[in-house]
């Protein structure tokens, strides 16, 4: 069953394939503005990833400017220092330094549990605290001095551990922090599943540190993924990466508690940063392609892929990436119209083969990634 699952998948890849180069001159027939950086350019710099782990996620700044953050393979925070050039730990969820010594370096997801993996980041700018949304250890926080998270929500209303936590924000007015949970069914190291299941079972979650409980504001959501709070604080974006769906949850307004669609784009769509220059950036995955949509439109080929070791799905998946133009991030207006991309060329397209967020700030294009073993930055 595995050599047909391998033949079936081959025959798709082929066919998607021929999809590709008529979505890849879409950017350039609609005149929008493309950012292309290639490989010689000397405004990128590529900053290795701290004693060999891998996939600085998101970033975060201080409230002091400090950073960036990222949280990385081997369960670790780790503080970016630009005079010094250099990286330094800042916390993990270890809780003990053996096993922190044991997971430094790791990027084995069949170690994620135990080490942790932390996904999105956000500094309380009000009491310097961090907080981690961990893709195993759920919502933690730590403090100014500290270097050890602990958790503030270990269980869902005390029913059952946080499977996936990935995007997180804060509302600084109400104290409330935002998070979402990609899935109920799978954990982090089973991204692919989720997708080609068609699984929604994500949830836009709100914690409360003044009742320390948790209340669920949106369910069956196919991959939750990133999100972002608008400027006056009136909504939540929301990624849903199956769907390649930007979401608006009301926050305030009549419209309050509400959902809606902004817009749905031929990318799976990861984390959402608001851009000082205006609208909000989204980190692109991939390309939101065929072998996706026929999985979930057909059940019989979405089994036969499941069988197949994820390792070659991943490969048919980074393959067609590689074809037409590479585009790594989006800047889209608060309507959804298309403002500007980012587009990768030559060796730049390995190094960014999957792209989690960008951070504008001060003038540098800060890119992250889940899979690369660099933190990009771009001055603009």
């Amino acid at each position: 069953m595995k050599t047909v699952g391998l033949v079936v998948l081959a025959a798709a890849v082929a066919v998607a394939a021929a999809f590709v180069s008529l979505d890849s001159s879409r950017l350039h027939d609609d005149g929008l503005a493309v950012l292309e950086i290639r490989g010689d350019d000397d405004g990128l710099q590529l900053i290795p990833v701290d004693g060999g782990a891998a996939g600085p996620e998101s970033v975060a700044f201080d409230d002091g400017g400090g950073g960036p953050y990222t949280g990385v393979s081997d369960g670790r925070v780790l503080r970016w220092l630009p005079a010094e050039r250099r990286w330094v730990d800042h916390s993990s969820s270890a809780p003990s330094s053996r096993l922190l010594d044991s997971c430094r370096g790791s990027q084995d997801p069949g170690r994620e549990h135990e080490c942790g993996r932390p996904l999105g980041l956000k500094f309380n700018d009000r009491t310097g605290e961090l907080y981690v949304a961990d893709a195993y250890h759920g919502l933690r926080v730590v403090g100014p001095q500290g270097n050890v998270s602990r958790p503030l929500v270990p269980e869902w209303q005390g029913s059952r551990p946080f499977s996936f936590a990935n995007g997180i924000e804060i509302d600084y007015e109400t104290g409330a922090i935002y998070f979402t949970e990609t899935s109920s069914r799978f954990q982090r190291r089973e991204f692919l599943n989720i997708v080609i299941t068609g699984d929604k079972t994500g949830r836009l979650l709100k914690y409360d540190p003044k009742t320390n409980k948790v209340e669920v504001l949106v369910e069956g959501l196919a991959f939750a993924n990133g999100l972002a709070m608008s400027t006056d604080g009136n909504y939540l974006l929301i990624a849903e990466t199956t769907s390649g769906k930007i979401l608006r949850y009301w926050i305030k307004t009549p419209k309050a508690s509400t959902l809606e669609e902004v817009v749905q784009i031929p990318w799976f769509p990861d984390n959402i940063r608001m851009s000082p220059r205006g609208g909000f950036w989204v980190g692109l995955h991939a390309k939101r392609g065929k072998i996706a949509e026929w999985s979930i439109t057909y059940p019989w080929l979405k089994r036969l892929i499941l069988k197949v070791p994820m390792r070659y799905v991943q490969r048919a998946s980074w393959f067609l990436n590689q074809l037409g133009r590479q585009v790594i991030a989006l800047r889209l207006s608060h309507d959804g119209k298309i403002i500007e991309a980012i587009s990768v060329h030559g060796t730049l397209q390995k190094v960014f083969r999957s792209v989690s967020e960008v951070e504008e700030r001060n003038g540098i294009l800060w890119i992250g990634s889940v899979m690369s073993p660099f933190l990009g930055a771009y001055k603009l």
